[in-house]
C-alpha cells in the first residue's frame, strides 16, 4: 500500500478516485460494492487502486473516514445572544453539510446498516471517534445556547436534562430531513415554528401553577 503516493497526487485526481469510491459505497454494502465500477468511473486500473490503498477494505475505510470528516467539519463557530438563534444556526450548518456532501451522507448511512464482519471492528472505531467529536461540539453549542437563558437554577441535573431534551428535538428534524436536505430549507419556517413549540414546552412547562388559595 502506498497511501502517501495517493496523497501526493494532484487534488483533482485524488478527488476523482475518492468520489468514485464514496459513490459506489453509498449505494451498496461493502460486500456488494464493486471495485470494477470504481476504477471505471475514475479511469484507473485496479492495480493502481490497490497500489494506493492495498485492498478494497482499506479503500472503503479511507472513504468512510473522509466522509465522516467532511460531514463533521466545522467551518464556523455558532454564536449569538439568543437561545433559538444559536440552535437554528447549528441546524442550518449541519443540513448544509448534508446538502454539500450527499454521497458522503449516504455512505455513512449505508455503513451504519452494513453488517459485513470484515469491516465491523474498524468501522466501529471510526464511528466512535467522530461520535465523540460530535458530542463534544454539541455539548459546547448547547452550553452557549443555555447561557442565554435565565434559568431558575443551574444545577448539573438541570443542565443535563435540558441538553437531553434539546438534542432529542434537534435530532428529530435532522434525521427526518437528512435524506432530502433541500426540503429542510423549503420548509424552514414551519420547522422553526414546530421546534419552538417543542422547546417552549420544555422551557415554560405544561403544568398550571396551583392556586395558593383554594376557594
Amino acid at each position: 500500500m502506498s497511501l502517501r503516493t495517493f496523497e501526493k497526487l494532484p487534488a483533482d485526481k485524488q478527488e476523482k478516485i475518492l468520489s468514485a469510491g464514496i459513490r459506489e459505497f453509498s449505494l451498496k454494502s461493502f460486500r456488494d460494492a464493486s471495485t470494477d465500477v470504481i476504477i471505471e468511473q475514475c479511469q484507473i486500473s485496479k492495480g493502481i487502486l490497490f497500489h494506493y490503498f492495498g485492498s478494497k477494505k482499506k479503500f472503503y475505510l479511507y472513504c468512510l473516514n473522509k466522509s465522516m470528516e467532511r460531514l463533521t467539519c466545522r467551518t464556523d463557530v455558532v454564536t449569538g445572544n439568543d437561545f433559538y438563534e444559536i440552535l437554528f444556526a447549528e441546524m442550518n450548518r449541519k443540513i448544509r453539510l448534508c446538502m454539500e456532501y450527499r454521497d458522503e451522507m449516504h455512505m455513512v448511512n449505508m455503513s451504519s446498516r452494513d453488517a459485513s464482519s470484515e469491516i465491523a471492528k474498524e468501522k466501529a472505531e471510526i464511528m466512535a471517534g467522530y461520535a465523540s467529536v460530535i458530542r463534544t461540539e454539541s455539548a459546547q453549542m448547547l452550553r452557549n445556547a443555555m447561557n442565554t437563558l435565565h434559568l431558575k437554577n443551574r444545577e448539573d441535573i438541570t443542565a443535563e436534562g435540558l441538553q437531553i431534551y434539546i438534542n432529542a428535538v434537534i435530532n428529530r428534524y435532522l434525521i427526518q430531513y437528512q435524506q432530502d436536505p433541500d426540503q429542510f430549507f423549503e420548509n424552514s419556517e414551519s420547522i422553526r415554528t414546530q421546534m419552538k413549540e417543542y422547546l417552549d414546552l420544555m422551557l415554560y412547562g405544561i403544568c398550571k401553577e396551583e392556586k395558593e388559595d383554594h376557594e
